[in-house]
């Protein structure tokens, strides 16, 4: 009983990496998500010139609703240039890793070489080994962040809060499923 709850508890710890800095052609921003301060720190980076474009995407949750269309908004409310944000609409799939080609080959047709994905702190592990592998292959080298605050955030008593237990329980629940299917991996 002990090793449970010693593994519970340490779930947060062992999910997240550390975030990872540097520049790059863009930055990819998928992590959409009302809990967490991700589209400010997505204006940031840019603020900062740690990328000249912003690649928003998502699937769709509604018929003709994708998250991604309003994070676009968002951004350019925060100060984000409208010419330097752009929208991909990605097919619902199984996993994730059917769609990591159409984000390449949009990556590709701007003439992009280099992102940084911004993902949320508890897929900062998962993100960096699957995702970090699959451009890898295609020639592209990623950096894996998330914004500090969202892991300060998110360790701040995780345990005692729904939608943080659900998160963290949902992305070791993923991982571990894809791992089983080899078109996942």
């Amino acid at each position: 009983m002990i090793f449970v709850l010693a593994g519970f508890f340490s779930l947060p710890y062992l999910m997240v990496a550390p975030a990872e800095g540097g520049r790059a052609d863009v930055i990819l921003h998928g992590a959409i998500d009302p809990h967490l301060k991700t589209d400010e720190y997505v204006a940031r980076l840019f603020r900062e010139g740690r990328a000249g474009d912003v690649l928003c995407f998502s699937t769709q949750v509604s018929w003709e609703a994708y998250p991604a269309d309003y994070v676009a908004r968002h951004l350019v409310e925060l100060g984000v240039p409208s010419d330097r944000v752009h929208v991909l609409h990605l097919p619902i799939e199984p996993c994730g890793a059917y769609n990591a080609p159409r984000v390449v080959d949009y990556l590709r047709s701007k003439g992009w070489k280099s992102a940084i994905l911004i993902t949320s702190p508890d897929g900062s592990r998962m993100a960096g080994w699957s995702t970090r592998k699959r451009f890898a292959k295609s020639g592209i080298p990623l950096i894996v962040s998330y914004a500090p605050e969202d892991r300060e955030e998110l360790f701040r008593g995780w345990w005692r809060t729904h939608w943080k237990i659900q998160d963290i329980v949902d992305q070791l629940m993923v991982f571990t499923l894809d791992q089983m299917y080899a078109e996942c991996r």
